[in-house]
């Protein structure tokens, strides 16, 4: 037995250093960077722990079971499987950021595994390990890989869907059946790729791969996607308040017929306007606008998106762009259907983000299922590449080549995404100074009023970076949130006020940038962004961080700084907090 563990480890070893790689990729840093939490992270979190301390939601009125049936948390309208995956790390460990994405982290490890089993299901093992090394250091699964949002789990269950449902054995086909029920709850958007998908992988598997065997398993397949669909779509009905269905696109959107009224008026009057210059051509125009912009050059390999939020870098490797060219190349002259397969699932895989609405941006986490089936295309390019040369010598020269090519470009995103993209402020970070200041605050036994349009949404991220959200106090922050009071113990959050005078008011003052200037300039210090220096949040009435020398600007800043919980009064001040 030890000898067989023995040859099993030499003959998987480069998927166990990648798997290492990727292990190393997600977790170094994670209670670091990203530096914050972003808004739709933190609904999962805090509900998360809500959920594990109470058996609800932070209001006590939802039922987390109900989720199935597509009953959200009051005010919120997010993917359902999320929560439960989330409960056992953030419900048993203090809220924080490391813990809020460390699950996230070891999902995306397992996507890099998935990937490998899912190449290797339809190519020999070169292949399997260049698509499990193109998806550990995929910039795209690395940064989605360090946040909390939904995008990873739905690409896991996916392709673990796909792993079965293109088996041979037919044991195995069924056992696709509980990963695309998790598939199906793990992220709203990728609904609409439900049935594509299931109606292409079985329709390969059925007709080319197990040449029209298995139809019974097949069959149950489709009728349980058919069913769990319709059911979605019944519930949708039933309870519309918490539905996102108008976020779809269709030529009846607003936009659209805005855009066709627009169109009409500012041209001449013809009999060819009312033929070419309509709510359904408009409409096809938009939904081509955007399928190309999911695959444009620019977007995929230079820039990203706002939600992938590096701007210099994108979502694959330039190299990536030569491999991906000559993987469908080499895949359609040896086996045009495999071909057709992946690429009919790159297609459908972009439509959570072609009838979104009805704008042409980007939103790269719709688009989250084109990444796998894309890495498998570049894979094939890599292993087709290299064995061109059939000399060893001239082999081993070729991948060398390529992995040091791969080698720099992962250090160029890493420096990138590490010391450049973490002074972006990215994820609201200037909430997160604002959280700490207040908890600092708190300990010297001041009270705080802070003044935001957006109110709500800072007192959730407070509670979360204060990890207010305990045992001991979800009682009574579940009763204020009832009241509609946003405060706990000495801070309140309320909304814009600029009649304020801070020289008649006690409590420290914080006053978001976004209101109306106050009436007069009071003395204050500041709550900047990293990147300039700008002003986001004033303080009045400081008593903790006048006494230090504060700067005009954040500089000099270290990956350190970034470890609130290990800064000193004076450091943390001196780093985040700034004077005119």
């Amino acid at each position: 037995m030890f000898l067989m563990n023995i040859r099993v480890f030499k003959e998987n070893f480069l998927l166990v250093l990648i798997i290492l790689l990727s292990c190393f990729l997600r977790f170094f840093l994670l209670d670091k960077i990203p530096s914050a939490i972003g808004g739709d992270e933190l609904i999962y979190i805090i509900t998360a722990k809500s959920i594990f301390l109470t058996g609800s939601d932070l209001s006590g009125t939802w039922n987390p079971l109900s989720i199935f049936f597509f009953n959200y948390p009051p005010g919120e309208v997010q993917a359902e499987l999320p929560y439960f995956l989330y409960m056992p790390i953030v419900g048993l460990f203090n809220l924080s950021l490391f813990y809020a994405r460390v699950t996230n982290a070891l999902l995306s490890v397992f996507v890099v595994f998935a990937v490998y089993l899912t190449t290797r299901r339809f190519f020999d093992k070169n292949t399997a390990i260049f698509a499990s090394l193109i998806a550990a250091i995929n910039p795209w699964f690395v940064y989605i890989g360090r946040t909390s949002y939904e995008a990873i789990s739905a690409t896991l269950f996916y392709l673990l869907s796909f792993y079965f449902l293109t088996s041979k054995n037919k044991k195995h086909i069924l056992l696709a059946i509980p990963f695309l029920f998790l598939s199906f709850y793990a992220y709203i958007a990728t609904k609409v790729f439900f049935l594509p998908f299931v109606f292409v992988t079985v329709a390969y598997s059925y007709f080319f791969l197990n040449k029209k065997k298995f139809k019974k398993e097949y069959l149950i397949v489709v009728f349980f996607a058919i069913v769990l669909t319709l059911f979605f779509l019944i519930m949708l009905k039933t309870n519309s308040s918490s539905s996102r269905i108008g976020e779809i696109l269709t030529p009846d959107n607003p936009l659209i017929t805005s855009e066709v009224d627009s169109i009409r008026r500012s041209s001449i009057q013809n009999p060819l306007l009312t033929i070419f210059e309509n709510k359904y051509t408009v409409f096809l125009r938009v939904l081509t606008t955007k399928l190309f912009n999911s695959f444009s050059f620019n977007y995929l390999f230079v820039t990203g998106d706002e939600f992938f939020s590096v701007w210099r870098h994108g979502l694959f490797y330039y190299l990536d762009a030569l491999f991906l060219i000559l993987g469908g190349l080499f895949m359609f002259a040896k086996d045009k259907k495999l071909f057709s397969l992946f690429f009919l699932l790159i297609l459908s895989a972009s439509l959570p983000q072609i009838i979104y609405k009805a704008t042409t941006d980007n939103f790269t986490s719709h688009l989250a299922l084109i990444f796998p089936f894309m890495i498998i295309f570049i894979a094939y390019g890599i292993s087709k590449t290299v064995a061109l040369f059939s000399n060893k010598r001239y082999y081993f020269a070729a991948l060398t080549v390529i992995l040091l090519l791969y080698f720099f470009s992962l250090l160029n995103f890493l420096n990138i995404y590490f010391f450049q993209h973490s002074l972006r402020g990215y994820f609201d970070f200037p909430v997160r100074t604002l959280s700490s200041y207040a908890s600092l605050s708190k300990e010297d036994g001041q009270k705080i009023l802070v003044y935001s349009p957006s109110s709500a949404d800072i007192f959730k991220k407070y509670l979360f970076y204060s990890n207010s959200v305990r045992k001991d106090t979800i009682l009574k922050l579940r009763e204020n949130i009832n009241k509609q009071e946003n405060s706990f113990n000495n801070i309140k959050f309320l909304s814009c006020n600029e009649t304020i005078n801070p020289l008649k008011i006690k409590e420290v003052i914080i006053y978001d940038k976004e209101c109306a200037p106050l009436k007069k300039d009071y003395k204050k210090i500041i709550i900047p962004r990293l990147d300039d220096g700008g002003e986001t949040y004033g303080i009045y009435n400081d008593q903790i961080c006048s006494e230090f020398k504060l700067k005009r600007y954040p500089s000099r800043l270290k990956l350190s700084d970034f470890s609130f919980k290990n800064l000193s009064i004076k450091n943390f001040c001196e780093t985040f907090i700034t004077s005119f």
